[in-house]
C-alpha cells in the first residue's frame, strides 16, 4: 500500500484531507525509523575490533531488531487498511453492537503492536547505548526519542478504540498491558539519554 511508495507519497497523503494514513501508521512509520537508527549502529559495531567483547550481544540486538523493523514496516499500512475497514464497517454494521465490538477490536489490534514493538525496541535502544559504537551516539539518542514518542503516539490509538468497546475485561487487560509501560518507558528514554550525553560530553 505504501511501504513500497516513495516516502513523498505518503508524506503528501499524511497531509491530504484523506482518512488514511493517519497518526497509528506515522507512529508505526516513527518507531521503524527508531529500529533502523539502532540497526545502523549495531551493523557499525558489528565487526569493529574496537568492540570485540560484545559482538554476540550486539550481533543478537541486530537480529531481533531487523525483525521488529519489518513487522513495523508492515504496520505502517496494516494501520491505515485497519482504519478504512472500520470506517467502511461501521457504515454498515451500525445497529449491531456485536459486530461494531468486533471492528473495533480490530483497529486496535495495529497501534497496539506498535506500542509492544516500540517498547521492546526502547530496550534495546539502551543495551546498544552501552555497548554500540561510540561514534554513532547520536543515532542511539534518537532513536530512543522516536521510540518513546512512537509508542505513546499509537497509545492514543488504542485507547481512542477502547473508548467503544464494551468488553470491560478486555479493556482491563489492554490496560493492564499499557499502564506499566506509561510510567517504565519514560524513564527508561531518559535513562538512555543521559547514557548518550555522558558520551558527548
Amino acid at each position: 500500500m505504501y511501504i513500497n511508495k516513495s516516502i513523498k507519497i505518503y508524506l503528501d497523503d499524511l497531509a491530504a484531507k484523506k482518512p488514511a494514513p493517519g497518526g497509528g501508521s506515522a507512529a508505526a512509520l516513527s518507531a521503524a525509523i527508531g529500529a533502523g537508527l539502532i540497526s545502523m549502529v549495531a551493523n557499525y559495531t558489528v565487526g569493529n575490533p574496537a568492540y570485540k567483547a560484545c559482538q554476540d550481544k550486539v550481533s543478537d540486538i541486530l537480529v531481533k531488531v531487523e525483525s521488529y523493523r519489518v513487522k513495523l514496516e508492515e504496520l505502517v499500512d496494516e494501520d491505515a487498511e485497519a482504519y478504512g475497514k472500520l470506517s467502511e464497517g461501521l457504515k454498515a454494521s451500525v445497529k449491531d453492537i456485536n459486530k461494531v465490538e468486533v471492528l473495533y477490536k480490530e483497529a486496535l489490534r495495529p497501534p497496539l503492536e506498535i506500542c509492544k514493538i516500540a517498547s521492546e525496541c526502547l530496550r534495546l535502544c539502551k543495551t546498544i547505548a552501552g555497548c554500540g559504537n561510540k561514534n554513532l551516539i547520536t543515532d542511539v539518542a534518537i532513536a530512543a526519542i522516536l521510540l518513546e514518542g512512537a509508542f505513546f503516539s499509537a497509545k492514543f490509538n488504542v485507547y481512542i478504540n477502547l473508548k467503544y468497546i464494551k468488553d470491560m475485561e478486555y479493556v482491563g487487560q489492554i490496560h493492564g498491558l499499557l499502564a506499566p509501560l506509561e510510567d517504565e518507558l519514560p524513564a527508561l528514554k531518559e535513562e538512555i539519554i543521559e547514557m548518550c550525553e555522558e558520551v558527548i560530553e
